[in-house]
């Protein structure tokens, strides 16, 4: 096989496997559901992947989908596994008022018996829409629309341009761990430069019209990130699943004028992190109790540590502040049992 099945592949990958396992050795986690915090704001989701707001106030959600009727079988570290294909991925607006349309309907969209993967977010910059469409290793080989960076005319929603990350990481290989490619989330600086993390590939690029693709920096201890953001001062916050998913490998980076300044460590399958101001927000896809593996939370970071702000999350990905100063939290993002559906949960802080 090529080094893409070499190595943990995607962070689609590494949360299908981990989570296998967790629900094979702990099925009470998954038939015991926990009552969510704050309000439902939409729920019977496919894959609620990564939030944001657009300048109306509309809530957009990255629903990766619920696959189709076509099956794949595919080969992996784990055994055959078999996925269903079809284009139920859909970005959906919220609007102040509540009701929900589908944004835009039919991406392609994978279902593997523990994890849909494909559309991963869907953000406003501007008079435009970018949507990011991450990998699903052999599903998507030879795809040229997976693992890209999109930018869409917000009205027309006519493409305006694509970024594939798939052949900067075949020529550069910056974490020397073999070709693989899952860009994960985009940010801008002031001077317009855009920043994309890769979880396949362990780095973090910059993008810009006249440069193109630039290494920024490369992890070479399959660290996975998976967020970013970006402060008024330019400095950078980046997220970080874990090497493994393991417990207490998930960490926030804090990097100021290319230097590594300040990690947040100890956390576990941090999917997503949101700047407010000066407070730093991380979304932790699962915690390990003394039962085992459990529903995940959103923590608030300082150097005193990690401050619980919603617990009781089974399986929270995305976060996003809303004009109305409320979190706004994607949950259910991974089925840990047969019909279990996702959603947004609302926290007023």
């Amino acid at each position: 096989m090529s080094g893409r099945f070499e190595k943990l592949l995607s962070i689609a990958g590494m949360i299908a496997i981990m989570l296998s396992l967790m629900i094979a050795s702990f099925p009470a986690m998954a038939q015991d559901m926990p009552p969510l915090p704050g309000d439902v704001v939409i729920d019977s989701l496919g894959a609620p992947r990564g939030l944001a707001f657009d300048a109306d106030g509309n809530l957009l959600i990255a629903d990766a989908g619920t696959g189709g009727e076509v099956s794949l079988t595919l080969p992996g570290p784990e055994g055959e596994t078999t996925m269903q294909l079809g284009l139920t991925g859909k970005v959906i607006s919220v609007a102040p008022d509540g009701s929900a349309s589908d944004r835009i309907p039919g991406f392609p969209s994978y279902a593997s018996p523990s994890e849909t993967t494909g559309l991963y977010r869907a953000i406003p910059q501007g008079d435009s829409l970018w949507v990011i469409f991450s990998g699903t290793g052999a599903a998507t080989v030879g795809a040229f629309w997976t693992d890209s960076v999109v930018e869409l005319d917000a009205t027309t929603l006519a493409v305006k341009q694509i970024i594939n990350l798939n052949h900067f990481e075949s020529v550069n290989d910056p974490d020397g761990a073999g070709y693989d490619s899952n860009v994960t989330d985009i940010a801008w600086a002031a001077d317009g430069t855009l920043y994309i993390t890769d979880a396949g590939g362990n780095d973090l690029l910059s993008w810009t019209q006249e440069g193109g693709l630039q290494l920024v920096q490369a992890w070479t201890d399959n660290a996975v990130p998976t967020s970013i953001e970006i402060a008024e001062n330019g400095d950078l916050y980046i997220g970080f699943l874990g090497a493994g998913i393991a417990p207490g490998a998930g960490r926030v980076e804090h990097w100021s004028n290319g230097e590594l300044t300040e990690t947040f460590g100890g956390l576990t399958g941090v999917t997503d992190i949101l700047l407010d101001g000066d407070t730093l927000y991380a979304v932790q896809l699962f915690l390990f109790g003394e039962q085992g593996p459990g529903p995940g939370n959103v923590v608030m970071l300082n150097a005193d540590g990690a401050t619980p702000v919603a617990e009781g999350l089974m399986a929270p990905f995305g976060i996003a502040k809303g004009p109305d100063g409320a979190l706004y939290v994607s949950y259910g993002t991974i089925a840990l049992m047969p019909g279990m559906t996702g959603g947004v949960v609302k926290l007023s802080m």
